[in-house]
């Protein structure tokens, strides 16, 4: 007779909670998480969306990956919160993506390799088209992000407190 291990029991009882979060009639529903917390962000639109159990509660104009180091695609889960850190570039200071250490107040993590939801403090213009070279009127000219999906700091800190570890985060392009 085959008996579960504790664990394995746990497993399956997330699975089949994940299961029934799982919805055919509705796309977001897909990604359901089992907070029922849903963040979705477009490429294309420079959007953040903040979604409860499938109902709109939040949006923000995001930067994305600039030309080379883009926002990866896909469904993830924040599965780590850090407030506040320091970003350290994982390039050497010849190269043309080095950046110096850098302070964030809100950051979630949601794929590893350093992928984050983040504030940032250097840009003011978000939105459409962010993620390529473009104007700031504060901070002149600039590039997008180096994969993370950055935001104003309310936005930030907005999500920081609303999202728990787990959150579903779809990326879409």
């Amino acid at each position: 007779m085959y008996q579960a291990s504790k664990g394995a029991l746990i497993f399956i009882a997330l699975l089949l909670a994940l299961a029934f979060a799982i919805s055919p009639l509705g796309t977001r529903n897909a990604y359901a998480s089992v907070t029922g917390k849903v963040i979705e962000v477009s490429l294309s639109q420079g959007q953040l969306s903040a979604y409860n159990d499938d109902n709109l509660v939040y949006t923000s104009l995001i930067v994305s990956g600039r030309p080379g180091l883009e926002t990866p695609i896909g469904t993830y889960h924040v599965f780590a919160k850090l407030s506040p850190t320091t970003f350290r570039s994982p390039w050497p200071p010849s190269s043309p993506y080095y950046y110096p250490p850098t302070y964030i107040n809100f950051a979630l993590e949601f794929r590893e390799g350093g992928y984050f939801l983040h504030d940032s403090w250097w840009h003011t213009s978000y939105g459409p088209g962010t993620n390529g070279w473009h104007l700031d009127p504060a901070y002149g000219w600039q590039y997008g992000s180096h994969g993370c999906v950055s935001m104003p700091f309310s936005a930030a800190k907005w999500l920081y407190s609303w999202a728990p570890i787990g959150t579903t985060v779809q990326i879409n392009p």
